[in-house]
């Protein structure tokens, strides 16, 4: 079984996912309403919580099987954004719980999850989720994930020129089905939406601002005011008188943030994408494509987005003060990475049934590396 540990900012909490049987169908309401009850550190605080979680992992695993059943619960980027030692407290008393569990638990059943894994795994899922992982030599898939704290690009490239190009630690060899495939993927800490965010307003990460200074930004409606909690720090922000457009001083903003920041590969304007999180969120939220089934759209479309919601800020009171921000900076972001405006991107949440994220591509992972061990001169 596997705990996805979400991102700080994301609602959500914990997703149960049974590492000994794959549960394709629907989760249970039930185990829905457990599990969304309040944000990721609710549970994770709380060892009732785990234990609540746990309870329901026995009622679905057969008594036989929580022996071989590993439990396993991974932090993602938005735990490293907490203060001082309270993740690695937060992850203690998980593990102490876990330890006490009577399923399959190992010296490495919690930790913080390294990025380049991260990019990985959701490389993983949507390229099994495809089927592209079906055919050896077959076409794939490139993912695109944005979370609170970091950003992650995974895909199998196919150019020579684009392994030579490649900076150092960029290039990851994944061993998985008795394959092995060398992946270009590469975690940006730091350029997650709230950690942009904060960048962007101009904050430093983990920091209060100095004596309480507020942080003024011209991504923001010149009239706004109000206050912004980050990894456990309030800060107080407004906009800014224009002497131009909001989405031209925007964009020059956040063309700072972001230059020299990312590596550009012209491999990605040939290779289909998917992207998921925030991209998804913030593309159903202005209407680019469908909330529930997700859908297909060109890259054009955030920077159109940004323009018109930036517009409206101008004149209108928005219920989203971010929003002109948010959607600038994916716009930049993903031309930065080097996608045209003209790139078809695709935005799900789930095939058939199944999140795509990188929590099943974490298990299967973690299982075949497992069954390596058992198994060592296969």
């Amino acid at each position: 079984m596997m705990l996805k540990r979400l991102s700080s900012q994301r609602k959500g909490a914990l997703t149960v996912l049974p590492g000994h049987f794959m549960p394709f169908g629907m989760v249970r309401r039930e185990k829905r309403s457990l599990l969304q009850r309040g944000g990721p550190e609710v549970l994770v605080q709380s060892a009732q919580g785990i234990q609540e979680l746990l309870d329901v992992a026995k009622q679905d695993i057969p008594f036989d099987f929580w022996k071989a059943t590993p439990l396993v619960l991974k932090a993602t980027a938005g735990l490293r954004l907490l203060p001082g030692e309270k993740a690695q407290k937060l992850l203690q008393k998980v593990k102490e719980v876990f330890k006490a569990s009577p399923f399959l638990v190992g010296d490495d059943c919690v930790s913080i999850m390294n990025g380049t894994d991260e990019g990985v795994s959701a490389w993983i899922t949507i390229n099994f989720l495809t089927g592209s992982l079906k055919t050896p030599g077959g076409s794939s898939v490139g993912m695109l994930d944005l979370g609170g704290g970091s950003t992650q690009i995974a895909f199998l490239p196919r150019v020579e020129g684009t392994l030579q190009a490649s900076p150092p630690g960029y290039l990851t060899a994944l061993r998985m089905f008795n394959r092995t495939y060398k992946l270009y993927s590469y975690s940006y800490l730091g350029l997650g939406l709230m950690s942009a965010r904060l960048a962007i307003l101009g904050g430093v990460e983990g920091q209060p601002a100095k004596d309480g200074k507020e942080l003024v930004s011209p991504c923001l409606s010149p009239s706004f005011k109000g206050e912004w909690e980050h990894a456990e720090v309030t800060y107080r922000v407004s906009g800014q008188k224009a002497v131009a457009s909001l989405h031209e001083l925007c964009a020059a903003r956040v063309s700072e943030v972001l230059q020299n920041r990312v590596h550009r590969t012209e491999e990605v304007k040939h290779v289909d994408f998917y992207a998921f999180s925030y991209y998804y969120d913030l593309a159903a939220g202005v209407g680019l494509i469908d909330a529930e089934k997700g859908g297909s759209l060109v890259v054009g479309d955030f920077e159109i987005a940004a323009k018109y919601v930036c517009r409206t800020l101008e004149t209108q009171p928005q219920s989203s003060p971010f929003a002109c921000m948010d959607l600038t900076y994916v716009s930049l972001l993903l031309q930065e990475f080097g996608f045209p405006r003209s790139k078809v991107l695709k935005l799900t949440r789930k095939i058939d049934n199944v999140e795509t994220s990188w929590a099943l591509g974490a298990i299967f992972h973690y299982i075949d590396s497992l069954n390596r061990q058992k198994s060592p001169a296969s």
